[in-house]
């Protein structure tokens, strides 16, 4: 073991992370509470503004129970207690889903609805206060060499020209990310002909579907749609084909009248926000090369079925600090290998698996396969056991980490 790693509190060098999104924040607060120096670099002079993902599962509420954040955390995010599943074409209910079923199987039973850059955000100031974390903002990777017993990584900063050494460096910058494709690592897998598009308004459409719950997923093979209600916005995110020109769906006229053709009327409300993004399934073939570490996007993509894109990348984080802290305090550098062995089988065989199904469901063609679906959905939600086993794999908790 190097004499870098030889101390905890004591080590020479910092870990360093790459991108100040919830995954990179995570990987920093869990490091600096572990009382291991950190320094965060982010290529955008403020955190990022995109809403994206909002839903945290119930093993991610664990982790950032113990971290400290919980509290700051369920103050902002909505408690989404049910989630409802419909047929389109005939606006049947499919499903209702009661998260009170797995109250015995974590201490947060329920998904919450809060935008991630809310929840940067809440982590970025903790990360900070600590006397073992720094967040260098506005400074954008350039290059890195893992030097054997440390890492050198330059950045382009408002200062100009800066290197900084550490004794990892942790890459949690996203889907294209600068150190995944500089570490020349395949990152295997496809891209769905269709994309989402998500609608941030103040429609209430309750008003015109009474029956909808907090969360809905809506089935149909020409365009389902997902509706979140929130406290302060309604989220709708549509799919959007392959031959749908993205300057044209992305026109607020155009999205305003999606939404009227999907609700049958032309009422008025407030557009805040939209945004049209590709989907893909991606696992990169290493998580771990020398000293050198891949987290989150920058390792693995799904589709966002089901919520559990940033949920798994903060898994990731979890994971990760626990292997650091290992390794850093005097253990065998074999627990970066499992780290990243472990994480990469769940990407695959269980993240990618599950949120394929979630969009397979989602899209059926077939008129006798989505009778079965729509049958498959109403034997679950009437039975309590098969809805609990229903509820603990979309929350993530029937393999936990």
């Amino acid at each position: 073991m190097s004499q870098i790693a030889s101390q905890r509190t004591g080590q020479s060098l910092p870990v360093l992370i790459i991108g100040a999104g919830p995954v990179g924040l995570s990987l920093a607060l869990a490091l600096s509470r572990q009382q291991i120096p950190v320094q965060l670099f982010e290529a955008l002079p403020a955190l990022s503004s995109e809403a994206r993902a909002s839903t945290f599962h119930p093993p991610t509420l664990e982790m950032f129970d113990e971290w400290g954040i919980i509290a700051p955390v369920l103050a902002q995010g909505h408690k989404v207690t049910q989630v409802t599943y419909w047929e389109r074409e005939s606006w049947q209910c499919l499903g209702v889903f009661d998260y009170a079923l797995i109250a015995g199987d974590t201490p947060y039973p329920y998904r919450l609805q809060l935008p991630q850059c809310e929840v940067t955000r809440i982590i970025k100031p903790f990360v900070e206060q600590s006397a073992y974390g720094q967040v260098f903002m506005g400074y954008r990777l350039i290059s890195f060499a893992d030097k054997g017993d440390k890492v050198e990584a330059t950045f382009e900063t408002p200062a100009g020209r800066k290197t900084f050494q550490g004794c990892y460096l942790c890459a949690a910058d996203g889907a294209k990310s600068i150190v995944r494709k500089q570490l020349g690592v395949a990152f295997e897998g496809l891209t769905y002909p269709d994309r989402f598009m998500l609608a941030a308004t103040d429609l209430n459409l309750r008003a015109i579907f009474p029956e909808l719950g907090q969360v809905n997923y809506i089935f149909d093979p020409e365009e389902w749609v997902i509706i979140l209600h929130l406290p302060d916005v309604v989220r709708i995110v549509f799919q959007i084909g392959p031959m749908e020109d993205e300057d044209v769906v992305t026109r607020p006229t155009a999205v305003c009248a999606r939404i009227h053709r999907f609700i049958g009327q032309k009422i008025p409300f407030t557009l805040h926000q939209t945004s049209l993004y590709a989907v893909h399934q991606r696992v990169v073939d290493r998580f771990h090369l020398g000293r050198v570490l891949l987290a989150g996007d920058a390792a693995h993509l799904n589709n966002p079925a089901g919520g559990m894109g940033m949920n798994s990348g903060i898994h990731d984080a979890y994971l990760l600090a626990n292997a650091l802290a290992s390794v850093l305090s005097g253990g065998d550098e074999a627990a970066l290998a499992a780290y990243a062995c472990t994480r990469r089988d769940k990407a695959r065989f269980y993240i990618q698996r599950h949120t394929h199904e979630n969009y397979g469901a989602m899209v059926l063609h077939d008129p006798d396969a989505r009778r079965r679906r729509n049958e498959k959905y109403r034997q679950m939600a009437a039975d309590p056991v098969k809805a609990r086993e229903f509820l603990l794999q979309a929350s993530m908790l029937d393999e936990r980490i």
